[in-house]
């Protein structure tokens, strides 16, 4: 190996000298391995000397550590033995001290049960005084302490029957003293008050009107001490607290009743809100009512948007609400009664939310349903009362025709249906059923004014007693028509209430649904098509009725001009009033139906002129004058013919000129019609046989000129002629 290495090394370097040279280099470089090496050694030997030197020194500590520790141990024992037996004695002594301390705080304890009813009857029997109540409820406390002590460890003690008699006497007395505190603090609100409650703004601060909180803040919290100890207790005071509370709302309702009997009620003017500040000025019930209505439904119509806009992100356009026909001015005389009876809702419902707010302040939580329960149930079923004594006079204003009280029912359905928010937040499941029966109350009277007013519009058609006429002598608009066109005129500013009661008929709804079938319509359309359903219906029982009612003249001309007043009214009406649009819902032939009917009734009514112009109208069949003169046997023929056509011209001028027709372009359209009827053939009958010599005295047959034919046509229907 050593040869093969020193073979390659000759080969690499060539020479011996260069073999030197590195030979000589790699020795250097092993003895330099070996010094390191060296010095690396005597250096960790030195380490490890120190070190053991080190750990001697740390067993030396370790040794002597052990050997205090040692002493210390022994010692401590030592103490341990001699402070134990102390130790143990003085814990035996404070044992001994904490005995008899409890010893002697039961006996005190013990005493003071015997001691209590002796310490407390005087209190007791004295009652509570108004203001210091925490004095008499300890007293109580006490007496409780001790009949729980008695019954549990001597129940046959004669102590327990005198505290127990003492602490019945209390809560008798506590009883007292809370029925006290409510009828002094508690006083019905005189009817300004509660019309002050009623007309405020819902926004405003109830702080404003301090002298509604008859309850100070000190009395509601004695109330509120004495409810919270009895509840405690298990002693019944909710009676109490609802008989009194409920008294205070049911007597301000029937002060306000009376006080709407007054004449000066609804002219009051509002108390003035802040000092300095001037009355407000005097405004009837129906425009306050309005105002507070709109507020009401603005709010729902707002709360709606709001809940839309963040519900989908798109915002809707302001459409026909309950406030846009709440301003109408119709509503602002409206039926008096209702007006009342609204605020008196209205007034139920802030005196509850009033009751509710001072409850909180009183009463319990876990009570809080069943007082307001007991506490609104009279006054809530005054309210139900008056709704169907209301309901009963409206139904006999209906029966009386008086239809003024039926929109108002309809008017009062729509502000109690306004109310129902008001209502769900107010009152409980059993109180809003309970005012529910004012909500269908009024529904149903308002189904029966709409079927009433069918029936009277369907009676009428029949209407046609023996020698007794019930029609207009003029023939003009009978009042029926134009009762009829105005009270469905009015019934479309509550169409969404009509709606809804309407679409309780099956008759309705089925035909609801056949429309439905051929075009959608949404929620308000749908009250809409409806309406326009019974509207519909009342215009055909109107047509009948017209139709029966113009058999009572004997003038067929009579008969034509009547039924053309009322149906030419009944169509301007629904055009002027844009029902036209509503009814084409239900029927959309409406206005072309009664166009057509108009066409058939004005050519009817030219035929009436027939018979008059029968005699003149074919010259064909008249003798040929020749010369001026015809033959002897022709002139009777003449004679006739003039005799008859003044006649019968006369006596329809006659009968005619007692006829009105109030619209002027119909009237003036007839007129115009009559002479482009009757002029040209009395003109050419007239210019061939008026200077014929048929007769001796010609001006007894040929009595009227065109011209003045013309003339007597245009007075016809003119009133002043």
């Amino acid at each position: 190996m050593h040869k093969q290495l020193f073979s390659y090394w000759c080969l690499k370097y060539g020479n011996s000298t260069h073999l030197l040279i590195f030979i000589k280099s790699q020795t250097m470089n092993n003895l330099d391995s070996s010094l390191q090496a060296h010095n690396k050694l005597e250096k960790e030997t030195t380490n490890l000397v120190l070190l053991k030197d080190r750990v001697d020194k740390y067993h030396d500590l370790s040794t002597q550590m052990s050997s205090i520790l040692t002493i210390f141990e022994k010692r401590l024992g030592n103490l341990e033995q001699t402070i134990l037996p102390v130790y143990q004695e003085t814990e035996q002594l404070q044992k001994r001290q904490q005995n008899l301390e409890a010893t002697l705080n039961c006996l005190e304890s013990v005493l003071s049960h015997y001691d209590v009813s002796q310490e407390v009857c005087q209190l007791i029997h004295q009652g509570p005084v108004e203001g210091n109540i925490a004095v008499f409820l300890d007293a109580l406390a006490k007496l409780r302490a001790a009949m729980d002590y008695f019954l549990h460890n001597n129940s046959q003690s004669v102590e327990l029957e005198n505290v127990t008699s003492l602490f019945n006497t209390g809560c008798e007395g506590l009883n007292q003293h809370y029925s006290m505190l409510l009828k002094k603090h508690s006083a019905p609100l005189k009817p300004v008050e509660l019309l002050d409650l009623i007309y405020i703004e819902d926004d405003s601060s109830s702080d404003e009107f301090t002298s509604f909180r008859q309850l100070s803040q000190s009395t509601r919290e004695e109330l509120f001490t004495i409810s919270h100890w009895l509840e405690q207790n298990l002693r019944e005071y909710t009676h109490i607290y609802a008989t009194e509370r409920g008294e205070v709302v049911l007597r301000s309702l029937q002060l306000l009743k009376d006080h709407q009997k007054s004449s000066s009620w609804g002219t009051e003017a509002l108390r003035p809100r802040h000092s300095g500040r001037q009355n407000e000025p005097k405004k009837n019930t129906s425009a306050r009512l309005q105002q507070i209505f709109e507020k009401k439904a603005n709010k729902l119509y707002l709360r709606a948007t709001q809940t839309i806009e963040q519900s989908t992100g798109f915002s809707i356009k302001k459409a026909s609400s309950h406030s846009d026909h709440l301003t109408s001015e119709d509503l602002l005389d409206g039926d008096q009664e209702l007006d009342k009876y609204l605020v008196m809702l209205l007034g139920l419902q802030r005196l509850l939310n009033w009751e509710r707010a001072i409850m909180r302040d009183i009463i319990p939580p876990s009570k809080h349903n069943e007082v307001f329960a007991r506490l609104a149930y009279n006054a809530i079923e005054l309210v139900v009362k008056d709704a169907e004594s209301i309901t009963q006079r409206i139904l006999r204003c209906i029966s009386r025709k008086e239809w003024t009280s039926a929109l108002g029912i309809f008017s009062a359905l729509k502000r109690v249906i306004l109310l129902q928010p008001d209502m769900e937040r107010t009152y409980d499941t059993a109180q809003r059923e309970q005012l529910t029966k004012v909500l269908n109350k009024l529904q149903q009277t308002g189904a029966k004014a709409l079927e009433h007013f069918l029936d009277v519009v369907k009676g009428e058609s029949s209407t046609n007693i023996v020698g007794q006429s019930n029609v207009p002598k003029d023939a003009t608009v009978h009042e029926l028509t134009s009762n009829t066109i105005w009270f469905i005129e009015h019934l479309y500013e509550h169409f969404d209430v009509i709606g809804a009661i309407l679409a309780q008929d099956v008759l309705y709804s089925t035909q609801l649904d056949t429309i439905l079938m051929k075009k959608a319509l949404p929620g308000e359309e749908r009250n809409k098509a409806l309406l326009a359903i019974y509207i519909k219906k009342a215009l055909a029982e109107l047509n009948l009725s017209i139709m029966n009612k113009c058999e009572q003249y004997n003038d067929q001309a009579t008969k034509h001009l009547f039924r053309l007043n009322n149906i030419h009214y009944i169509l301007k009406s629904l055009q002027r009033s844009t029902l036209i649009d509503l009814v084409t819902l239900a029927e959309p032939e409406c206005e072309h139906s009664y166009l057509e009917m108009i066409r058939e009734l004005k050519t009817s009514y030219q035929k009436t002129w027939s018979k008059m112009l029968a005699g003149i109208y074919s010259l064909d069949e008249l003798p040929k004058p020749v010369a001026g003169k015809v033959k002897d046997k022709d002139r009777s023929v003449l004679k006739e013919r003039f005799s008859n056509f003044n006649k019968d011209f006369e006596e329809a001028c006659k009968i005619q000129r007692g006829i009105s027709i109030p619209d002027v372009i119909l009237r003036e359209g007839i007129k115009r019609d009559n002479a482009e009827h009757i002029l040209p053939a009395y003109t050419r009958f007239y210019e061939i046989y008026a200077s014929v010599q048929f007769s001796k005295n010609p001006d007894k047959y040929v009595k009227y000129r065109p011209h003045e034919i013309n003339a007597m046509l245009s007075k016809l229907f003119d009133d002043s002629a």
